[in-house]
């Protein structure tokens, strides 16, 4: 084993240039290393698009936003010139890519650790590691590299996201709209995802709100302007629409954050909104198909990821698991399992079915 990083009094890079989810699995990451780099000044290199998710995170000192999607190579070599200037003596790559080798050797870090971008960076490479792996869940790889480099206590809380006072007031207003307060029963709905086949059928979480609603619950419905279709879907099949709050498209993903937090319980697909309402304690029932469950279930005390498919640990390519069709789609689980993983999640029955996170049908 190669000898320990010495983390502390330094200034850390972090390249992770990913999506939503993503950038809240890597919490507990960010608070291992704050708690091990004592003195030292964290920066995370983000897709601008998705900073809301770390944005108020305490254990970031330094945002630096990158356009992924209208950087070229000059743009992001000057973008590695003006990271140098930090003077970074620790430079940790969590998801290589070319763009992140360019940058790295624009940068010239004291030291660059990690995973590689492009096949010549192991000549540049202080310390290549292994980060892409499919035998732990998307939170613990990340983790393992502090191990990798030397961190023996990897405990943490769980997967974190943090708002701001006026996240938090924007929310208040939307629900004071909507006639909520806080203390009203609500239950949040997250109908839509990336991917079509990974989408559980939007009737049916009509018929999952309209149970919960029939109970004295308020369904809340989250998601971007354009999951409104689903949505509607959904309240078609609902004989408590009116109990019916629709927060989509009138929310930015921080508000929604906020928003998310007035739930005492979630519904989701494997999507970003199933790890914001598990991040914000908020027990989660995540439906999974073509993604796999054992990888990517929600962390909480009262959360559950119930999959159609019994993937085995390393498959996690999604389009490819779609493409060979080598999964049971999702359309196979059942409204009653959902309803019974939701009354678990509220804590209105017990069930052992549920307890370790993730439930294969």
């Amino acid at each position: 084993m190669k000898d320990a990083l010495d983390l502390k009094q330094k200034t850390i890079v972090i390249f992770y240039m990913l999506y939503f989810g993503d950038m809240v699995s890597i919490s507990p990451f960010l608070e291992v290393l704050r708690r091990e780099a004592e003195g030292s000044r964290i920066v995370l290199v983000a897709d601008a698009r998705f900073v809301d998710a770390v944005q108020y995170n305490p254990n970031i000192d330094e945002i630096v936003p990158v356009d992924r999607r209208h950087s070229g190579l000059c743009a992001t070599w000057r973008k590695g010139k003006e990271l140098g200037r930090l003077h970074p003596d620790i430079l940790f790559v969590l998801h290589g890519t070319s763009r992140t080798s360019l940058m790295a050797l624009a940068m010239r870090p004291r030291c660059w650790t990690g995973e590689a971008g492009t096949r010549i960076d192991h000549f540049f490479m202080d310390r290549e590691l292994l980060v892409e792996r499919k035998d732990c869940h998307a939170a613990e790889k990340y983790l393992r590299v502090l191990e990798d480099v030397g961190v023996s206590d990897t405990s943490h809380s769980g997967l974190r996201t943090y708002t701001s006072p006026a996240w938090e007031e924007a929310a208040a207003r939307f629900y004071a709209s909507q006639g909520i307060q806080r203390g009203d029963r609500l239950i949040g709905f997250s109908v839509g995802s990336s991917t079509k086949e990974k989408n559980w059928p939007a009737e049916r979480y009509g018929r999952v709100a309209d149970h919960f609603a029939a109970r004295g619950w308020r369904p809340v419905f989250f998601g971007v302007e354009s999951e409104k279709p689903l949505i509607k879907e959904a309240l078609a099949h609902m004989k408590e629409k009116d109990s019916a709050v629709i927060a989509a498209g009138a929310l930015s993903m921080g508000e929604f954050m906020a928003a998310a937090s007035w739930c005492a319980a979630g519904f989701t697909n494997d999507s970003g909104p199933m790890y914001v309402f598990d991040s914000r304690g908020v027990p989660t029932i995540a439906l999974f198909g073509p993604s796999n469950a054992r990888l990517h279930h929600p962390l909480g005390k009262r959360s559950c990821a119930l999959s159609s498919s019994d993937l085995p640990m390393e498959q996690d390519h999604v389009a490819r698991t779609i493409r060979d069709g080598s999964y049971v789609p999702i359309e196979t689980i059942p409204v009653e399992e959902v309803i019974c993983a939701g009354e678990w999640a509220l804590g209105l029955r017990e069930s052992d079915r549920y307890g370790r996170h993730y439930c294969i049908l």
